[in-house]
């Protein structure tokens, strides 16, 4: 059993907790958290956002009767969590691009990578930007701050340069259209799972090399290899 430490509201919606845990995880990597309640067997995966020093941080948005459990858990309760799950980022220099409850993955590729720059969406309320340890350009949809409009328009107006390593994480439109325009790029789907150990095959996705399963054979990948028109 894993201890939390802190679960608090950072933005509307949206939660940070960190909790005791020892295995070191590769960004990209996800975590899956059993709840304190026998009527709800199955796991919440959550994207790792950050460890060290064997505290590892998950930022989650309330999204449904599972998260919300777990929004009122507080420091000092005991919770399970499984070991680092599924194939991470590569660990490089390039430009990261997240959008919405896809930003924290990226923090922790920023924290290990170098020469990193950071291009992050948001509809209206900013959170982590200042946790990132790289330059940061805010978008958001309201134009409450930074660029107005999303990600892809920024990058469409800032003349990114083709050959650009991407690595991104957020909602499907967003990963779709990224890799129309940067199709080398590394991307994080996100999939309804089931077991999050590749058994139940519940989040299949359609690739060029057949079906995949996002828990097992990702969450990463190239965005070139994916099927956008089929998912």
């Amino acid at each position: 059993m894993n201890e939390i430490l802190f679960n608090e509201e950072i933005a509307r919606g949206i939660f940070k907790m960190r909790l005791s845990y020892d295995s070191e995880p590769e960004p990209g990597q996800f975590v899956n958290l059993y709840l304190n309640d026998e009527s709800r067997l199955l796991p919440r995966p959550i994207s790792v956002c950050d460890w060290k020093d064997d505290v590892l941080t998950l930022v989650y948005a309330v999204v449904g009767a599972g998260t919300e459990i777990i929004s009122h858990y507080k420091a000092g309760t005991k919770i399970r969590c499984s070991v680092p799950l599924g194939n991470g980022f590569t660990i490089s220099e390039g430009l990261l691009v997240g959008g919405g409850v896809g930003i924290p993955p990226l923090l922790y590729l920023a924290k290990k990578a170098k020469n990193t720059k950071a291009v992050l969406g948001f509809q209206d309320e900013p959170f982590l930007t200042e946790e990132f340890p790289c330059p940061v350009t805010i978008t958001t949809d309201s134009g409450s701050k930074g660029f107005k409009g999303n990600v892809v328009d920024f990058l469409k107006q800032a003349d990114i340069p083709k050959n650009t390593q991407i690595f991104a994480c957020g909602p499907k439109p967003m990963l779709k259209s990224l890799a129309q325009l940067y199709p080398t790029a590394e991307i994080s789907l996100e999939e309804r799972m089931g077991c999050g150990y590749g058994a139940c095959v519940g989040c299949s996705c359609k690739t060029t090399g057949g079906n995949r399963k996002v828990c097992e054979d990702g969450p990463v990948f190239k965005a070139s290899e994916v099927v956008w028109h089929e998912n």
